[in-house]
């Protein structure tokens, strides 16, 4: 027996959890999570929480949108409940854009191409927050791992 779901839930007794890191076009492989947009997203666009639980366009200039928690698994409709990745692998060879392979990628200040994915430069005016999201794995394949230490630029 190396996994059993109980009443406590899953249980691994033994073995590995393994996440795909060479996951396909338009899919993602890790944690994820079913929470209501507050707007339309596309997959690969970055997210906070609101105060009434729903979650928006998360973006680097303004505190009331940070930080970063989640990224849009899916597009997903305003008002309507979708896929979002909490931690793990993501590829979109349309939305993304050309990441360097290792890269850190950053909380974005502003949409790239009409969208509000994660940029691989730190956000750098006075009053910006930078947060770290994760890493490129390859120019469309990230690994989202936003950590929770956010730095206000001065």
């Amino acid at each position: 027996e190396r996994v059993k779901i109980d009443s406590t839930g899953l249980v691994m007794t033994s073995g590995n959890i393994t996440i795909n890191s060479a996951v396909a076009n338009e899919n993602v492989s890790g944690i994820t999570a079913s929470f209501t947009a507050d707007e339309t997203l596309v997959r690969g666009e970055v997210v906070y929480v609101k105060s009434d639980g729903t979650m928006a366009k998360a973006v680097a200039t303004a505190t009331g949108t940070m930080p970063v928690v989640a990224m849009a698994a899916e597009d997903i409709s305003a008002d309507a409940a979708g896929l979002f990745l909490l931690q793990g692998f993501i590829r979109d060879d349309d939305t993304f854009p050309a990441y360097t392979q290792g890269a850190k990628i950053y909380a974005p200040e502003a949409e790239t191409g009409g969208e509000n994915v994660p940029e691989e430069a730190a956000p750098d005016s006075d009053g910006d927050f930078v947060q770290v999201l994760g890493w490129a794995v390859t120019a469309n394949i990230l690994y989202f791992n936003p950590s929770l230490d956010i730095i206000e630029h001065a």
